[in-house]
């Protein structure tokens, strides 16, 4: 977004039509993602626009005006998975969507670490995916774009999907700009500049669903080229191959949804999430999993907080957690407590991890009373200390503070910002900067002050 294409009346305010900017949220290769205000109802919005020097590009006239009618369709669709676009304006020849700004992490935050994500999760996430792209296609729009980066998990477990509404421009047809796109999620007749349908997020879907099951993904490296020759091989390792526990009906529902012949994919999205449901195991509420407590981890790193249970627990706790399970269950029984003690940062947490391996409920109820008593017993040591010199307590205070106006990517912030602060004015004044409104910033920043001295 330029000077020349926002409307700035007095005081060097900026206004895209009627909706206030306040900041920007994002920038991707299509255009900018603004914070923005909606003076009528004082309603936060998001508002996405395209890049200039693409505007200006040969040939560029035709997408724009399919992406107008594309975006207005998409605003039409009323879906609990999908973000709700509101309006859809053009201001001095620049086109915008006003959309709903959520506060949430992405998928590909979520798995920051590579590290495959438990088969619960995947079922929550997965089924509410599959959900929104019938949503979208039953208006006759296809997404073209769902990759990590545009699902997004809020702080109540929904999943919602985003920029469906360009789905046409981040297809391989805006040639004045050079392929725009994520080929890594791209069917082969996408990347081969066919027209696609519906099916080709089906392809996109069986891309994902590969990539939480395995913590990679099917193609590895070599470039664009060598990606195009990979998708048309259609060879790749299947699932259980990397993750020998995953049911081998999982691999058939990854490689029937990634068929190179877009006939011999499914259908639709809902005969690929009922596939799904029939395979893979959900939580005991109403089916879903709360996503809140697995966010806690996806800031963990090489060289991040040392935060985790296994810093905190004594070696003899330990050892008597793994003597429990290695005897219920055979040797796994120490891989599974030494993983979870690893990337849990509280007791509840690692609790939690550990009974996502047992689907058996008597069983799972009585190793969480096992491993209370043995916590318990055994008194957690101090608190380390973060890089920064600065306490947990300190550090989650701080996360505490920051949340109600981030949501759960505060913790991610906070982690981030304590490697290098040398103080917790320091992390409060870098983690402020991501809050939009600047009248939300100095409330943070006052509470900081009045909480931390």
């Amino acid at each position: 977004m330029t000077e020349q294409t926002v409307i700035a009346p007095g005081g060097g305010r900026k206004f895209v039509g009627k909706y206030r900017i306040d900041g920007i949220l994002g920038e991707g290769a299509m255009g900018m993602v603004y914070a923005g205000q909606d003076p009528d109802i004082d309603r936060p919005v998001a508002i996405k626009t395209i890049h200039q020097h693409l505007i200006n590009a040969s040939g560029s006239q035709d997408w724009l005006d399919r992406f107008a009618r594309e975006a207005r369709a998409a605003g039409r669709v009323l879906h609990p998975n999908l973000v709700t676009i509101f309006e859809f304006l053009q201001q001095d020849g620049v086109p915008y969507i006003v959309m709903e700004r959520v506060r949430s992490v992405t998928l590909e935050d979520r798995r920051a670490d590579a590290d495959p994500l438990p088969l619960e999760e995947v079922h929550a996430i997965m089924a509410q995916i599959l959900s929104g792209l019938a949503g979208i296609h039953a208006a006759g729009i296809v997404h073209r774009d769902l990759k990590p980066a545009n699902v997004m998990l809020t702080d109540d477990g929904t999943v919602k999907l985003t920029d469906f509404g360009i789905a046409r421009m981040t297809s391989m047809e805006a040639t004045g700009a050079g392929m725009i796109g994520t080929p890594a999620y791209m069917a082969p007749e996408q990347l081969t500049g066919n027209e696609v349908d519906a099916r080709a997020d089906i392809y996109a879907s069986g891309v994902l669903l590969y990539e939480v099951l395995t913590g990679r993904k099917p193609y590895k490296g070599g470039g664009v080229e060598a990606l195009f020759d990979a998708v048309r091989n259609g060879q790749i390792t299947r699932p259980s191959e990397i993750i020998p526990t995953l049911p081998i009906t999982l691999d058939e529902i990854v490689l029937k949804a990634m068929s190179i012949d877009p006939d011999k994919r499914f259908a639709d999205a809902i005969e690929m999430r009922d596939a799904l449901v029939a395979v893979l195991p959900t939580a005991d509420r109403t089916g879903l999993i709360d996503i809140v407590p697995s966010l806690r981890t996806t800031a963990r790193s090489e060289g991040s907080i040392s935060s985790s249970m296994i810093d905190r627990m004594g070696s003899k706790t330990l050892l008597k957690l793994e003597k429990y399970l290695t005897s219920s269950i055979g040797p796994m029984g120490k891989i599974i407590v030494r993983q979870a003690a690893e990337r849990a940062t509280s007791p509840e947490e690692m609790i939690e991890t550990v009974l996502q391996e047992f689907p058996d409920t008597n069983e799972r109820q009585e190793l969480k009373i096992a491993i209370q008593r043995a916590l318990a017993e055994a008194p957690m040591s101090a608190s380390a200390l973060s890089p920064s010199g600065l306490s947990q307590d300190t550090l989650q205070q701080l996360t505490d503070l920051l949340k109600p106006y981030l949501g759960p990517i505060a913790k991610i912030l906070v982690s981030k910002q304590a490697r290098t602060a040398t103080s917790s004015e320091d992390i409060a004044h870098k983690v402020a900067e991501h809050i939009s409104d600047p009248h939300e910033r100095q409330e943070f920043m006052s509470t900081v002050k009045r909480a931390l001295h």
